[in-house]
């Protein structure tokens, strides 16, 4: 302003070069514009500087921060009448929903509760959202009692007792041969080969003596064992869901516990049965389908070698290796091969041995610290409701005087030594039988159970 007036600016100067040549309200170019000092910028150089550097970064722009607790103060959940059920109680009321009358497909809330929980449950054979719309052909109805069968037969290999010490094969025929190993080829020691006489491949010139690898095969039959349930119209219809868990553990419990009890007691003598001395077997007994562990050890090889032992009521460490070592070497002295299965009052005797009870002499796994014995000389041992208790005169069951049945039974097995074949797995179904009004449950699988030798169980009896 003083210039563009003629007044005298020297007074005015601070030493500080001028913003700009130009007067900054008018844009009109000053009168005398003081220069820039060399190496410094003008004012409007540094604006436009900072106008570029504006232009080229622009400001972010972030969402508020907020407490990470505030967030997990208050959620939001949709609660179910379905959520106190499993996938395998779902999949069962809808097997039993499915046979009804006037089945039209279950609802919606219902069809999406299902596959949630088969999805949580990481159930197989089942496609994503298939349940939603259950009741089309192909997509997903005809699915959901193939997966509860399976799921149930799933159980029995993981939670049985003992299913699962054996190897097993799915049999493509009845009856089924399986191949096992015979005898082995013959090694000799032989001499050095010199003679053109020695380069004969067959002879008895040839310096190495040929020799055979035998085989053998083993029958497998299957037998099957089979559980019918019924239950009335109204039942289904007026309170399906609450006894969904009572139904379907019952059908569960029986059918997984008939294997194992076939598989450790199955005796198919009419007379003198391992399972009712002093009387005679009904036809459907569920022993009666095949030949098990303890009718090996107890009478098919009780003689020749002798691979039984009477306690006479002591339980010591000495016979339990006693009767292991009946066994022939090749079996006994493959500790990771064997298991014990005993009964529980057994096990309870088991706990008692000086040898596992005190740290001293168990250290850490002393039975008196963890109440359980996990092995026996390298053996696990396994404890079986279903192993019968016996009078103690010959390791059977007194039918006559049942009262008599007070000793218990320790049964040592070689496992690779016994294959479990099954022609048919767990297979359950529902059907509506209109003429009744009423269901009908039933689960039926077929077995067989096959030993490669007569040496491969001992049993420790009378305890």
């Amino acid at each position: 302003a003083y210039a563009a007036l003629g007044l005298d600016t020297e007074r005015l100067d601070t030493g500080l070069p001028p913003a700009s040549p130009y007067n900054i309200r008018t844009g009109l170019p000053l009168a005398n514009p003081i220069p820039t000092i060399s190496g410094e910028k003008s004012m409007t150089d540094m604006n436009n500087s900072a106008d570029n550097t504006d232009i080229q970064q622009p400001a972010r722009k972030r969402l508020p921060v907020a407490d990470r607790d505030d967030a997990m103060k208050s959620h939001i959940s949709v609660t179910s009448p379905y959520d106190s059920l499993d996938a395998l109680d779902m999949l069962h009321g809808y097997v039993l929903l499915r046979q009804g009358k006037s089945f039209q497909g279950v609802s919606q809330r219902y069809a999406n509760a299902l596959a949630h929980k088969v999805q949580k449950a990481g159930l197989s054979a089942i496609k994503s959202d298939e349940l939603t719309y259950s009741t089309q052909a192909g997509f997903g109805d005809e699915w959901v009692p193939d997966l509860w069968s399976a799921q149930i037969w799933n159980r029995a290999r993981l939670e049985n007792a003992i299913l699962p010490l054996f190897r097993n094969i799915e049999m493509p025929s009845n009856p089924f041969e399986l191949p096992i190993e015979g005898t082995d080829p013959t090694v000799y020691y032989v001499p050095e080969t010199k003679n053109e006489t020695d380069l004969t491949i067959s002879g008895s010139t040839n310096p190495i003596p040929d020799s055979k690898v035998g085989s053998g095969k083993v029958t497998l039959s299957a037998q099957k064992l089979a559980l019918r349930v019924g239950f009335s119209s109204e039942l289904v219809e007026d309170s399906v869901v609450p006894v969904l868990n009572l139904y379907r553990d019952q059908a569960m419990k029986a059918i997984l516990t008939s294997i194992d009890n076939v598989l450790l007691n199955g005796d198919t003598a009419t007379s003198a049965n391992i399972n009712k001395n002093g009387g005679t077997p009904g036809a459907t007994d569920r022993y009666m389908a095949f030949n098990g562990l303890r009718k090996l050890a107890l009478l098919t090889n009780a003689d020749t070698p002798p691979n039984r032992v009477d306690a006479t009521a002591a339980m010591t460490l000495a016979l339990l290796r006693q009767t292991r070592f009946t066994m022939a070497a090749q079996y006994s002295a493959r500790p990771n091969d064997l298991a014990w299965i005993v009964d529980g009052g057994t096990y309870a005797k088991l706990l008692g041995l000086s040898e596992f009870l005190t740290m001293e002499k168990a250290g850490a796994l002393a039975t008196a610290q963890t109440g359980q014995i996990g092995f026996a000389d390298g053996a696990p041992v396994i404890v079986s409701s279903e192993m019968a208790m016996s009078d103690g005169a010959n390791g059977k069951v007194n039918f006559t005087t049942p009262a008599n049945n007070t000793k218990g039974t320790a049964l040592c097995v070689y496992r690779p030594g016994w294959f479990v074949g099954y022609r048919r797995k767990i297979a359950v179904s529902v059907d509506y039988l209109p003429y009744y009004d009423s269901y009908q449950l039933t689960a039926t699988v077929r077995l067989a159970l096959i030993n490669f030798d007569t040496d491969v169980a001992a049993a420790l009896y009378d305890i």
